[in-house]
């Protein structure tokens, strides 16, 4: 039987965080920046451990007026200028309990392909030894090639994909799968290519999605257990 990782991103305050847990193997824990609090970060962190949630660190641009989704192109100066530090301020949150990054929103689309931010990114994984979890094919992949981490790989059941493997963005109308079959039907395809399937936390309808889902993995013949480097 093959095994795949399910995921979701909590901690956000969005206010589904428990009942998605009881679906999920893994949980991307917000730092603090771009929602939730450092504290709440701790609060929710300690629920997975006792669950036994596998925990990874979701860390985003500081940009809570537009969730962390606005891109580094188009955030102030003053969050660019200290980005690195705050990046660091937001692992360090963390990492008494993460066993992977998944960076959130803008930072994850912006790190597909060469920037900034993917420097940054990579000199903060490779200080931290965390394993990086992210879009294959991509330039996630040379991001944790240069850190000397290992790598993760991400496909996503409720985001539409462009031709180029990266993920349609926000701004358009249809980026985000909202009827549970269709759902299930690209969480089955992508669960053969990739080692963990992301469900977002904050999306309406996200507890009856994950159930679903869930379901759907289990008769499809998947395991649903946390990645294990190695394991599969």
């Amino acid at each position: 039987m093959k095994s795949i990782d399910l995921n979701v991103d909590i901690g956000e305050m969005a206010g589904y965080d428990i009942p998605l847990l009881a679906f999920a193997s893994s949980a991307n824990i917000c730092c603090g920046a771009h929602a939730g609090s450092p504290e709440h970060s701790l609060e929710t962190a300690l629920i997975c451990r006792k669950l036994g949630v596998q925990i990874g660190a979701h860390p985003g641009y500081p940009d809570r007026e537009h969730f962390g989704r606005r891109s580094w192109s188009e955030l102030p100066s003053d969050i660019r200028n200290n980005f690195k530090e705050s990046l660091k301020t937001q692992l360090d949150h963390m990492v008494e309990f993460a066993l992977y990054v998944k960076p959130h929103g803008a930072l994850y689309n912006d790190c597909t392909q060469p920037c900034e931010s993917a420097e940054i990114l990579t000199e903060v994984l490779s200080e931290s030894g965390l394993m990086l979890m992210g879009l294959p094919s991509t330039h996630h992949q040379t991001i944790a090639r240069d850190a000397g981490v290992l790598f993760i790989r991400e496909g996503f059941a409720d985001r539409k994909y462009t031709d180029q493997g990266t993920l349609v963005s926000r701004k358009e109308p249809d980026a985000i799968l909202t009827e549970p079959v269709e759902v299930c039907k690209q969480a089955e395809r992508l669960a053969v290519e990739v080692d963990s399937l992301c469900l977002h936390g904050d999306t309406p309808g996200a507890v009856a999605f994950a159930d679903q889902l869930f379901q759907h993995l289990q008769s499809a013949g998947f395991e649903i257990a946390p990645f294990r480097p190695g394991g599969r």
